[in-house]
């Protein structure tokens, strides 16, 4: 049961992000992605044309024998999205409460961190729109809005309608997906990973499935119904061929993830039997490492 209380209930999984020191648009004991006005060097680079004089730096100029100037890490406090999938096929098992746990985790551990975060709910447009807030009067908002969140049927879920709203709401952020992208994946848009590209945003897709919706147990027997929860058409799935059937979801599972990362996205998936708090902080910290 999806509730308010039982969302706060689980403490111990209320600590992602909290103890790791990896290179992620974090404060304090997280360093931001972002250049700008700041204190802490991150690198030397060739001067381009909208460089600040005060940033060159004489020694490596003198060195190459080409202009260079130093970078510096922005001011760390950064804004947290949430983008959560409620149409009707995330209600299938048990992904809506895995879907929720990790947002609210996502959302106590950014207002601890005294950093603003925000929520936008879609299905096949964008539903609910918190704008990104610091404090816990706007964490338990974020908390109410999950809690109360139910899913909305419509033909086909739509990503872009909330990356739009995204980008057009808020300046830059690390943003986190949760759904299961069970639909055609869509995005206008290029994400930058670490300082590289135009966007001003990190978005990290969070893929949240059953084990079923990865593979069969093999030897697996017998025919099972599956509806569609957004369409309504119900096939008939044979399960003596769960070899075809694994093959097929792993094809469409590297598929997705492909296209994600050629718009900027790193992607991690779950599923309920995992602990989301360790595999979020392991793929956080290798996406710092990957970004050094």
């Amino acid at each position: 049961m999806k509730t308010e209380k039982s969302l706060l209930s689980k403490r111990e999984l209320l600590e992602i992000f909290l103890h790791h020191r990896v290179h992620s648009p974090f404060p304090g004991d997280w360093e931001s992605i972002y250049r700008g006005p700041g204190y802490e060097f991150w690198a030397l680079r060739e001067m381009d044309a909208a460089d600040d004089v005060r940033n060159i730096d004489w020694k490596a100029t003198a060195r190459t024998g080409r202009i260079h100037v130093r970078e510096y890490l922005a001011e760390s406090y950064y804004n947290l999205m949430i983008l959560y999938d409620i149409s009707h096929s995330v209600s299938f098992g048990r992904k809506e409460l895995v879907q929720a746990n990790v947002a609210v985790s996502l959302a106590y551990s950014t207002i601890v961190g005294n950093n603003g975060c925000g929520l936008i709910l879609f299905a096949d447009d964008v539903v609910s729109y918190l704008p990104p807030r610091m404090g816990r009067p706007h964490f338990m908002q974020i908390l109410h809005a999950i809690a109360e969140a139910k899913p909305v049927s419509c033909r086909t879920t739509r990503l872009d309608p909330a990356l739009s709203k995204l980008v057009g709401e808020i300046p830059e952020s690390l943003t986190f997906i949760l759904s299961d992208f069970m639909y055609p994946f869509d995005c206008n848009y290029h994400f930058q990973r670490a300082l590289h590209g135009t966007s001003r945003h990190e978005v990290k897709a969070l893929i949240v499935l059953e084990d079923c919706e990865k593979a069969l147990p093999a030897g697996t027997k017998g025919l099972m119904p599956l509806s569609s929860y957004e369409t309504g058409e119900t096939v008939l799935l044979d399960l003596s061929k769960w070899r075809a059937y694994n093959a097929s979801r792993a094809r469409w599972l590297e598929e997705t993830q492909d296209r994600m990362a050629r718009v900027g996205m790193d992607a991690l998936v779950l599923t309920p039997e995992e602990d989301f708090r360790l595999k979020i902080n392991s793929f956080m910290q290798q996406a710092g490492t990957r970004s050094r």
